[in-house]
């Protein structure tokens, strides 16, 4: 009786951002190399813009329906959890199949463990006592991006 897009959509968001990353796989690369902004920059701009147009559209449709509320925090935070999961991988193993597969299995298990404990498969995005821990993930995994994208400095 729970819509899948709580299931479906953080899954598929992980694999999108991991893959936003690396060369021969982002056809955006090559042009971000070439800008006289740095590569971590470019990659942090196009999350955050990716971020913020689908928290945009989902408090709108949350303005339109009051239905749509839980809906809308339900699968937008956990998503936001997973996708900087799979991006820290992704950037700390510079593979982006890495990336995906972490962001997968994270999100699977978090969906396995939840059914686990509340008893329903949609249990682990209609918790909203879930909600802190997965920011708290989200602002770890978004420390490693940094870290991780940080131009390197040598001894001159």
């Amino acid at each position: 009786g729970q819509p899948l897009v709580w299931l479906v959509a953080p899954a598929v968001a992980a694999v999108g951002i991991a893959f936003a990353y690396g060369p021969g796989i982002d056809p955006a690369w090559e042009l971000s190399s070439s800008c006289a902004v740095s590569d971590r920059m470019v990659l942090l701009t196009r999350a955050v813009t990716v971020f913020a147009l689908n928290a945009v559209l989902g408090l709108l449709a949350s303005a339109a329906s009051g239905a749509a509320v839980a809906l809308t925090f339900g699968w937008l935070i956990p998503m936001t959890a997973v996708c900087a999961l799979a991006l820290a991988a992704a950037v700390a193993a510079r593979s982006a199949s890495v990336g995906a597969a972490a962001g997968v299995a994270a999100w699977v298990i978090t969906v396995l463990a939840g059914q686990t404990a509340g008893g329903h498969l949609t249990a682990s995005v209609t918790n909203a006592l879930a909600y802190l821990p997965y920011l708290a993930v989200a602002a770890c995994c978004a420390a490693v991006v940094i870290y991780a994208t940080r131009p390197e400095r040598g001894l001159q």
